[in-house]
């Protein structure tokens, strides 16, 4: 295998006068934000400025892709070069942490499942078959060897809809709001406890 050639050249376009384009921007921003329309003339007026404010933000955009563009590629070139090696540490890293995990959960139920049966025989007088009980939970109850930590989390296996509490029930927002944009009409959609609002989307022009 021929390794990857490492060697990068990034050039950067130089972007002049952004301190004094930020410095207007901000200078500009709190007048454009008292801008009250109420009449024609206004919004005439707010339309010139938001078209104004729309080309110059198209143009430090621009400005930005130009300076932004060569590390991206670079960053590119550099993620295509570890990707296929972390790639293969990644699933080595994840199949050992499987059956690790597994032969832990393992080791918890059979130390369990020994105490239940040490109470068992507890509760027979079964001398015997208590010690035997015990010495199984306390193997099992004893850490393997090694580096790597466990911790034991729940986590969701599966979900029954129908026998799952309100509280814990979520609205579907993305169905919803698809339902929004592609109703039609004058009036609201109609969704039981779903209350709907008409907003404009200005677009504006460059």
């Amino acid at each position: 295998m021929t390794a990857p050639d490492t060697t990068l050249t990034i050039a950067i376009p130089g972007v002049h006068n952004l301190a004094e384009l930020q410095r207007e921007a901000e200078e500009n921003a709190p007048a454009y934000a008292l801008v009250t329309i109420e009449d024609a003339n206004d919004y005439t007026l707010a339309d010139t400025l938001l078209t104004d404010v729309a080309q110059r933000k198209a143009e430090v955009l621009a400005m930005r892709k130009s300076a932004t563009g060569p590390m991206y590629t670079a960053a590119k070139t550099v993620e295509a070069w570890f990707r296929p090696l972390l790639t293969a540490l990644e699933a080595s890293e994840a199949a050992l942490k499987r059956v690790m995990g597994a032969y832990r959960i393992a080791l918890e139920k059979r130390e369990r499942e020994a105490r239940e049966l040490a109470a068992k025989a507890a509760e027979a007088s079964d001398a015997e078959a208590l010690v035997t009980a015990l010495t199984v939970a306390s193997e099992a109850a004893t850490k393997p060897a090694g580096r790597a930590t466990a911790r034991y989390v729940w986590t969701v296996e599966s979900v029954d809809a129908s026998a799952l509490p309100r509280e814990w029930m979520v609205p579907n927002m993305g169905g919803l709001e698809a339902a929004a944009r592609a109703h039609k009409g004058d009036e609201p959609p109609v969704v039981p406890g779903v209350v709907f609002v008409r907003r404009a989307i200005i677009g504006a022009r460059k």
